[in-house]
């Protein structure tokens, strides 16, 4: 796979080939194509073990934090097929789902400001390709040039062994969220040294 950057003001872009497909990754501004990303949350997220159900029969899985980060996307002919997010925290209890994990568990990692890697979606037709390591990469290279001394990860158990491979530290399981009680997801953070 060979990545292509291409910088303008406004957008940073990837292209990249996989097999006779080309890929675009972007860092997308809000609110650019918000809602296709909350809708293939739903899509890619419907069918998976131990989800609610009742959530993910909305048509799109859109929060609050999602107005205040920043999104990355993967398209294909112009269509979402994988996006991820990542966002800004001075205060450890301003990070998505904080309250599921003891802060105390972390502090002798560091302080803030924290970043957090969360909402990451590959449809299933394109899971297996790196998309998930791409995301993950973009994200954090971001978070370390913009200020995070500490980066957060609440992945399935799927991904920890690459996230490992990215300098992250497994820390212990937190509580089960509400759109997936019956799924077990983990916390993990990366300490960022500038």
């Amino acid at each position: 796979m060979e990545l292509v950057t291409l910088k303008t003001p406004r957008v940073m872009e990837t292209r990249f080939e996989i097999g006779n497909s080309e890929f675009l990754l972007t860092k997308l501004d809000y609110p650019e194509r918000l809602d296709e990303m909350g809708a293939l949350r739903v899509l890619a997220w419907k069918d998976e073990q131990g989800i609610s159900h009742d959530f993910f029969s909305h048509k799109s899985w859109l929060d609050e934090d999602d107005l205040r980060a920043h999104h990355w996307v993967i398209s294909h002919n112009k269509v979402i097929v994988a996006a991820a997010r990542l966002s800004f925290h001075k205060e450890y209890s301003s990070v998505p789902h904080a309250d599921l994990f003891d802060e105390s568990l972390i502090a002798k990692y560091g302080t803030g400001p924290y970043a957090s890697l969360n909402r990451l979606v590959v449809a299933p037709e394109y899971r297996g390709k790196g998309f998930s390591t791409l995301l993950d990469e973009a994200r954090i290279n971001y978070a370390a040039t913009n200020g995070a001394k500490m980066i957060i990860a609440q992945p399935v158990a799927s991904r920890i062994k690459s996230l490992e491979e990215l300098g992250f530290l497994y820390l212990g399981k937190i509580k089960p969220l509400y759109q997936m009680p019956e799924r077990q997801i983990y916390f993990m953070i990366k300490e960022i040294s500038n």
